[in-house]
């Protein structure tokens, strides 16, 4: 027998290994396998099983099988095969996004000395005597203890002159939560025995406590299955130290057994009945409910706070009571912990949570639980996380809901597979055939355009939850208020005057900076040099909260200069506006208001999201200031007032979807207000107060914004009428990256002619030491995108077998 097996590795193809006789009963498709690739062993996943040897070369063997169960089921790897197809990436890079890391297994080099009877060099002395002292010390040890980083030629010189030897060992990464129970001995068989054991204790006052607590907390003793309590609740509740314990396990009053059982809470939860529908809400659910009987995917487009969640509830109660799962998508972390208490009031421990926060164990466990065949896992019917929770491991799916499906979270960047989850959820659903459910309050372009057409259906809510009406939505002019002097930092006046009162009328506030920092870059005001970062061709950004200068690309840091490093002047401004100065300013013209800042800086831990947001639920923060990350879906029933700082800076961009970006920033951002009984008030700072996109704001007028935007991306060859793929080259020397990116935009223009732009330069050309050039290519919905991806795929291909152009990197992006 023999397989076929899916590695996380970049590979053209799958690699073919022949199965022991001892694994043949046993293997199956999806399972994991330990096979060697070029003297490292990893873990694999079998794709495909064949009785007959499939190619005619030496074949290596299976080293062993992780689980009989398989890991990946059928309707994933038919999901991972489509990813890599269509988002033209490795199935091996879909493996190592859909996995837990701790499910993918990766040898160890270890090293060990033998005998030395010739000359070796100093070096090689160096490196034989740690080795000897530290047998099967790992080459990352090896590095660090000898202080070199160029090690590997001297090792290879070792082991042909065998002096050490090296040895692969595989290590599990994934270590299950072990608890250690205390129960009754299985010497005592009835109460006679407990009573002996009592007096046997009398002048053992700790031992007769913990053995007398251990029965109170044993309402009906079976002395045929004694209770088990939890070792450290026992002790910790008796007040008696394990040594005590100890004593009375070598007395045979106690024992001890240690048993798997997870990391997540399984404990029964008090749930309530899901709330009533309005008319509103009722009707928007049955149209929902008549438009899957013809379509396999519907448009949900409802106003903020229409209650849009409320009708998801309805449909996954619906699901559960046909035994389905449901898969809820959300665009950001922060959200999944305010919808996952929601969620968890009315389905219980039925809801599992699944994204990067978690810790790595506990995702395995999660994973573990979608598929239910872990003893001590319970099954989850419910899923609600983030892009990669599409990637579970589902076997009865019914439903899959992307809310804010317009956002651009959804899509991954910078790392194979680039892929955009609300599309790939829409397969998915298919392939399980199963039913998807887009809403949002600002739908993609796309995605209207599809409803529109008829390719999914269309429902709409018109009106908010409980007859509260929109937030009033008005512009302050900065051009004027700078003219008449009337500006406050960055605040005009109808802003401030707008959160003085919802402070004094004790409602929360809302500010929106697309930016993070405290300002976006330092000047010198005599030369007019700005620092940029080491690594990469952008300036660096300032934090006040660490008092240094960042670049947001690479991570480089430095303090902040005290004199300018081009003409020594001490004259240096910060320039721009980012979150961290809004809060600065804040704090002088509010001094007892309190400040929370909601970005990415802030936001780096799990428990950071959490707290901030309850906090902020809690009504201890008044002003909260952050980025984008504000304005997806967040529901907070206080919040009076939304100022969005500067809304120029979102409409200025080079990019075909930036006033569609711009109107559902801001549009989300300014339905936070006003989601209860009052009114909210939503403050736009802008330069142009006409601009045909703010003033569609202003007005909530999402179909004029589309009428416009749809004229002008047929006139100029853009999405939902043309298909686009990015393709991206990084190479520290530019002179062979233009050479290479030439070379493909050519080849490609032979097929696809004045559809081709560039090669081009990004406005950051260099991002950690590589310069970067892209090439966009514009395929027509009536031409065959799978033909121009072979194209493209073998123009590649070419490029790469020459030895000068083998270390370049090429990124397509499918869909950008």
């Amino acid at each position: 027998m023999y397989v076929d097996v899916i590695l996380p590795l970049a590979l053209p193809e799958n690699l073919t290994y022949s199965v022991p006789d001892e694994l043949i009963a046993e293997i199956n498709v999806g399972c994991g396998v330990v096979v060697y690739v070029q003297n490292k062993m990893y873990s694999a996943i079998v794709q495909k099983i064949y009785e007959d040897q499939p190619k005619p070369f030496t074949i290596k063997p299976v080293i062993s099988l992780i689980d009989k169960n398989p890991t990946v089921n059928r309707q994933q790897l038919d999901f991972w095969n489509w990813i890599a197809e269509y988002y033209m990436c490795t199935v091996g890079e879909v493996m190592n996004a859909a996995l837990p890391s701790r499910l993918k297994l990766q040898s160890k080099t270890h090293f060990s000395s033998l005998t030395c009877n010739i000359d070796i060099t100093e070096r090689e002395a160096e490196l034989y005597s740690i080795i000897e002292r530290e047998r099967g010390i790992t080459l990352q040890q090896l590095i660090k203890k000898s202080d070199r980083k160029t090690i590997i030629p001297t090792l290879k010189t070792m082991l042909e002159k065998e002096i050490i030897c090296v040895d692969e060992n595989i290590e599990l990464k994934y270590k299950p939560k072990i608890t250690t129970f205390v129960k009754l001995s299985r010497t005592i068989k009835n109460e006679d025995d407990i009573n002996e054991k009592i007096n046997l204790l009398k002048r053992a006052k700790s031992q007769e406590k913990l053995l007398l607590y251990y029965l109170s907390l044993s309402e009906n003793i079976d002395f045929a299955n004694p209770v088990r309590i939890p070792k450290t609740l026992l002790l910790s509740e008796a007040k008696i130290g394990s040594q005590v314990l100890n004593v009375c396990i070598e007395k045979q009053i106690f024992e001890i057994e240690n048993i798997e059982t997870g990391r997540i809470e399984t404990e029964d939860m008090e749930t309530h009945d899901l709330q009533k529908l309005t008319a509103a809400q009722q009707n928007a659910l049955d149209e929902i409910n008549e438009n899957f009987k013809t379509k396999n995917t519907v448009l949900l487009h409802g106003v903020t706070s229409s209650g849009k969640t409320e009708i998801y509830f309805k449909l996954i109660e619906t699901q559960l009571q046909q035994g389905k799962q449901v898969l809820f998508l959300l665009p950001e972390i922060a959200i999944t912990q305010q919808l996952l208490v929601r969620l968890q009031k009315v389905f219980g421990n039925k809801v599992g949570i699944y994204h990067s926060k978690y810790g790595e164990n506990k995702r395995v466990e999660v994973y573990n639980n979608v598929t239910g065949t872990k003893t001590y896992s319970q099954r989850y019917s419910v899923i609600t996380g983030v892009r990669s929770a599409l990637f579970l491991p589902f076997s009865n799916l019914g439903l899959i809901i992307v809310d804010e499906e317009h956002d651009t979270s959804y899509k991954q960047r910078d790392t194979a597979p680039l892929y955009n989850a609300r599309d790939a959820a829409i397969i998915l659903a298919k392939i399980h055939s199963a039913k998807t459910l887009l809403g949002s309050a600002t739908p993609s372009i796309e995605s209207f355009y599809n409803a529109k057409r008829g390719k999914y259906g269309l429902v709409q809510l018109n009106e908010r939850f409980g007859n509260v009406t929109l937030p009033k939505a008005e512009t302050a002019n900065i051009l004027n208020a700078f003219a008449k002097n009337q500006m406050n930092g960055h605040f005009t006046k109808p802003l401030l005057d707008a959160i003085f009162t919802a402070l004094k009328n004790r409602e929360q506030i809302i500010l929106f900076q697309n930016r993070r920092g405290f300002a976006p870059y330092l000047q010198c005001a005599d030369c007019g040099e700005i620092p940029h970062c080491k690594n990469c061709n952008v300036s660096l950004t300032y934090h006040k909260n660490t008092d240094n200068l960042r670049c947001h690309y690479c991570g480089y840091s430095v303090n902040l200069y005290s004199t300018c490093e081009s003409c020594g002047s001490r004259n240096l401004n910060k320039k721009g506006l980012g979150t961290e100065k809004i809060e600065d300013e804040i704090k002088i013209i509010f001094p007892k208001a309190r400040t929370a800042i909601f970005d990415a800086d802030s936001m780096r831990t799990r428990n950071a999201y959490i707290k901030t947001i309850t906090d902020f639920e809690n009504q201890e923060i008044d002003i909260l200031i952050g980025t984008q990350m504000i304005s997806k879906g967040l529901d907070f029933g206080n919040v009076g007032v939304v100022g969005i700082l500067n809304a120029d800076s979102m409409l200025n961009f080079s990019d075909f979807r930036a006033h569609e970006r711009a109107f559902q920033l801001m549009t989300q951002a300014g339905g936070r207000a006003g989601r209860r009984e009052k009114t909210g008030r939503v403050i736009i700072q802008t330069c142009n107060p006409e601009n045909e996109t703010i003033r569609n704001v202003i007005d909530n007028n999402y179909d004029n914004l589309f009428a416009r935007q749809i004229i002008e991306r047929k006139d100029f060859c853009y999405p939902p009428f043309f298909r686009l793929i990015n393709i991206t080259l990084k190479h520290g020397n530019i002179n062979i990256l233009n050479q290479a990116a030439n070379r493909i935009a050519c080849n490609m223009r032979t097929f696809l002619g004045d559809y081709v732009l560039g090669p081009e330069q990004p406005a950051i050309n260099k991002i950690q030491n590589k310069f970067i050039s892209n090439i966009l290519l514009k395929i027509n919905k009536n031409a065959s995108l799978n033909k121009t991806k072979r194209m493209l795929r073998q123009c590649i291909s070419h490029l790469q077998t020459e030895q000068m152009f083998k270390q370049v990197a090429i990124l397509t992006d499918v869909d950008p």
